[in-house]
């Protein structure tokens, strides 16, 4: 249970990393870090939507999170909305246990955002992963300490410092998890390969990040390649009758030349 404003947050950080939404050498776990560290990497929603998918697959459609919205209010704030509405819907949260959007995203009241966590930290569908939960009193003393962030040393450099930190941080983390979902992908389970390959397979550091941009690169043209094939299969061709050259011309420039370059 946190008994003080800073044990608070620095719970919250730690029942974070419990869930693999945050890494023990996250900013936010080091010895010199301050709140404003774990503020400014839940401010945009991602990790919040991405910590529910974790706690129960599937709950979120991942299309309707940003996953890069660069401090883009409307962005951030559409995250934050997507993370409440599920916390109500699917982890049964009460609706006064909820914060309000702009407490975040503002920061004008972030011990409430520690509240509303340490609530689903002790939700059922977060202890069936036997992830040991954390706690929180909403005393006046520490709701003190964590208002209006902003106020307190967070200006508009900062925010933007903060931006590039988080920003970089998401795309190591989607590197990481490109690599292991195409490693699964690629490398059946265990019965097929020795115990050793399949643990240099799924090893994170078995790549370098050089590696993990490679294999996004060439997944997103393999992607692309597809799709234009399927526009030539299902469209170009069965339309081709019935279209002069011209308006074929108009509505499928170049992709012929594209997919057969």
């Amino acid at each position: 249970m946190a008994t003080g404003g800073e044990e608070l947050w620095r719970e919250c950080a730690s029942w974070l990393t419990r869930c693999g939404l945050l890494r023990p050498d996250h900013k936010a776990n080091w010895e010199t870090s301050t709140i404003h560290d774990l503020a400014y990497t839940l401010r945009d929603g991602v990790l919040l939507c991405n910590l529910l998918n974790a706690l129960h697959p599937g709950c979120i459609d991942m299309k309707d999170v940003n996953q890069r919205p660069q401090m883009a209010q409307f962005l951030c704030m559409r995250n934050i909305k997507v993370f409440l509405r599920t916390c109500h819907e699917v982890f049964e949260l009460r609706e006064t246990d909820l914060f309000d959007p702009s407490m975040l995203f503002d920061l004008s009241n972030f011990h409430r955002v520690l509240c509303t966590l340490a609530k689903l930290s002790q939700c059922p569908k977060a202890l069936i992963k036997n992830i040991k939960p954390f706690s929180a009193h909403r005393t006046q003393s520490e709701e003190d300490i964590y208002k209006d962030l902003q106020s307190v040393g967070g200006g508009a450099g900062e925010v933007g410092e903060y931006a590039s930190y988080c920003a970089r941080i998401h795309d190591e983390e989607i590197y990481h998890d490109l690599c292991a979902v195409k490693s699964a992908r690629l490398h059946p389970p265990a019965a097929t390969h020795p115990p050793a390959f399949n643990t240099l397979a799924t090893s994170s550091h078995s790549l370098e990040k050089r590696d993990y941009v490679i294999r996004e690169l060439v997944d997103t043209e393999c992607n692309y390649v597809d799709v234009l094939s399927k526009i030539i299969k299902y469209f170009l061709r069965p339309l081709t009758p019935y279209l002069k050259p011209q308006d074929l011309q108009v509505i499928f420039f170049g992709i012929k030349v594209r997919c057969y370059k």
